[in-house]
């Protein structure tokens, strides 16, 4: 393996994809690198046949070639051992959550130190994103901190003391997004990363989340991992809170509001008793062949279901904040609050664990999950806030659960069990008290 430092050297002159990014920068990233059990030299050597015949270091590469271009940087086999080992580790050592003493203690310390906080997401990016930086930044206002939503548009020199970056493969790699990727934003910018490993879009994020002072990951086994590779790193969903209304006055006209049965209008479902939703099952999701193979398959039996499927082309991109495209995740949740069930299909063979379809969609909606079988959850288990199943088997599931007596007891059971689990106001202290330890952990280093 070439020494770190010679990488950084070569790093100097050869990287037109990062030109604001410093040696040592580039050092400690190759080495965090370096560290990660999921990388392996070989295995990107043998997927990208061009780097080897151009004698081109494979760590290197990856890291300020192969990122910005999306490349594959984990065999796949890799990754799904990864995940599965992870998953059993934290299986293992399940703790219950932390405790605290006085929160407004706790609270008031931390504000003191950091009075307020930027949180940074694209405006060019996946609507998705806005959402959870919305949902971050009500965690943090919980403690009392000033918080700040802004995009790359914004005046770098005026960050806060905090700075969050949601998204760093959308918002480092979009529009003027580019110009911040530089040592004195990514060295005192947490990230808050929500792509699987195995996606371009993970591969894209990597720069920044090797240089940053700490990590949040929607996933607990991709925030594990990165531990193990010695980067600060901590699993991070943010809150859902029960609703019963998503629809704007501007989503009314919009053409699968119109198609919408008569029943599912109404802006407000709240109270509609869940036997009576007029929807029983729905599905929101980009197209892929596992999912629409799915779909065709089992198409016979889902005609017995009053059901609303909506698979969006790949070729239509990400849904904009600032599209036409927007409505679509409140018409998602809306009709999940107007359907006794909430399908989830994974994409691919990879089994996350789905969080923005699973629970901030569905589960708060009032609306009850089948999925096919995730990676475990710290909080949600399957038969008690949700029900998966393998694929093959979810059509008898479905039909059990809305046909038959027992499954719709069954399904009142798990419903409870969710609302009371979502409308618990002491885990949303618990968790700004979590993040603030992070931080607190963490922000030494980073100077503005």
């Amino acid at each position: 393996m070439a020494n770190l430092l010679e990488r950084a050297e070569s790093y100097e002159s050869a990287s037109p994809h990062f030109p604001l990014i410093s040696r040592s920068v580039a050092e400690k990233s190759l080495s965090r690198l370096a560290a990660m059990t999921l990388f392996s030299d070989k295995s990107y050597l043998r997927m990208h046949l061009d780097v080897g015949a151009h004698g081109i270091d494979p760590y290197f590469h990856a890291l300020f070639y192969g990122a910005a271009e999306g490349r594959a940087l984990f065999d796949r086999e890799q990754v799904a051992r990864s995940l599965g080992r992870a998953s059993i580790f934290l299986d293992d050592q399940a703790t219950p959550p932390p405790t605290y003493g006085s929160l407004d203690d706790h609270f008031s310390a931390f504000r003191k130190r950091v009075p307020a906080a930027s949180i940074y997401v694209s405006s060019l990016g996946n609507i998705f994103m806005k959402e959870i930086a919305e949902d971050i930044a009500v965690d943090l206002r919980r403690a009392g901190i000033d918080v700040f939503i802004r995009d790359e548009t914004s005046d770098m020199a005026q960050r806060e003391p905090l700075s969050i970056v949601v998204a760093p493969h959308e918002f480092f790699t979009l529009g003027d997004g580019k110009s911040w990727m530089r040592d004195e934003v990514i060295e005192s910018s947490f990230v808050y990363n929500t792509e699987q490993l195995q996606t371009p879009w993970f591969a894209k994020s990597l720069p920044a989340i090797l240089a940053s002072p700490g990590v949040f990951d929607i996933s607990p086994q991709v925030a594990h991992l990165l531990g193990e590779a010695g980067l600060p790193a901590m699993h991070l969903e943010p809150g859902a809170a029960l609703r019963t209304h998503w629809l704007e006055d501007a989503d009314l006209d919009h053409p699968l509001v119109s198609a919408l049965p008569a029943r599912a209008k109404s802006s407000d479902f709240g109270l509609v008793p869940w036997s009576e939703r007029p929807i029983d099952i729905s599905f929101f999701g980009s197209e892929s062949d596992r999912r629409e193979s799915f779909l065709a398959r089992n198409a016979s039996v889902l005609a017995k279901f009053s059901a609303f499927i909506y698979c969006r082309r790949q070729s239509h991109g990400v849904i904009r904040d600032q599209s036409e495209g927007q409505s679509l995740t409140r018409i998602a949740g809306h009709v999940a609050g107007h359907s006794k069930i909430s399908l989830n299909l994974h994409r691919d063979e990879f089994s996350y664990f789905e969080w923005h379809r699973i629970v901030r969609q569905g589960m708060a909606s009032g609306s009850l999950v089948v999925t096919d079988p995730c990676l475990s959850h710290p909080r949600l288990k399957p038969g008690e806030h949700f029900f998966q199943e393998d694929v093959r088997h979810i059509p008898n599931l479905l039909e059990w659960l809305v046909f038959d007596v027992d499954g719709r007891n069954e399904a009142q059971r798990v419903l409870k069990n969710t609302a009371r689990l979502l409308s618990n106001d002491e885990d949303n202290f618990v968790r700004t008290a979590s993040i603030l330890s992070f931080l607190e952990e963490h922000m030494d280093g980073v100077s503005q």
